[in-house]
Order: C-alpha cells, then structure tokens, then sequence
C-alpha cells in the first residue's frame, strides 16, 4: 500500500483559471486522477486491507475506470467537433 504522502504526490492537480477567472483542471488529470483511485482501492481490495470489503472497493474502483472512460470519450467527440 501506498504512504499518506506519495498518495498526496499522486493526487495533486494542476488548478488553472480561464479568461472569466473559473478554476479549470485538464480533463487528462481528472481522468488520472479517476483512475489512480480506482487502482488504490483495487489494490487495497487485493491485498485484504482488514476492514475493508474486496468486493465494494474492487466495484467502487471499477466504476471510477467507467466514469474516466465516459470523460475521455467526450473530450475527444468535443476536440473531433471542433475541428
């Protein structure tokens, strides 16, 4: 499992704010993001984390995967779109 302060490094996003002054984050470090969670709680889900349920941490995780796919699709059908 990972240390409290390599998940911090792992986490971190980069906050941007646009031409009206809204905090943006690039799509590619949320879907990141998505994923890393998802691989944290699979592995803690494989590794019998005492407390933890396998089969709700490896759901959990798998729908994280889903929900970065389903972003990753629409930032490329919205970049196809443009051009």
């Amino acid at each position: 499992m990972e240390s409290h302060n390599g998940a911090e490094q792992r986490f971190l996003l980069p906050v941007h704010r646009d031409q009206h002054g809204a905090r943006v984050v690039p799509a590619d470090h949320v879907t990141g993001l998505l994923r890393g969670i998802a691989a944290t709680w699979q592995d803690w889900a494989a590794g019998g984390v005492p407390g933890l349920d396998p089969a709700t941490a490896a759901g959990l995780g798998a729908v994280l995967d889903h929900l970065a796919d389903q972003l990753d699709v629409q930032c490329i059908a919205k970049a196809d779109s443009q051009n």
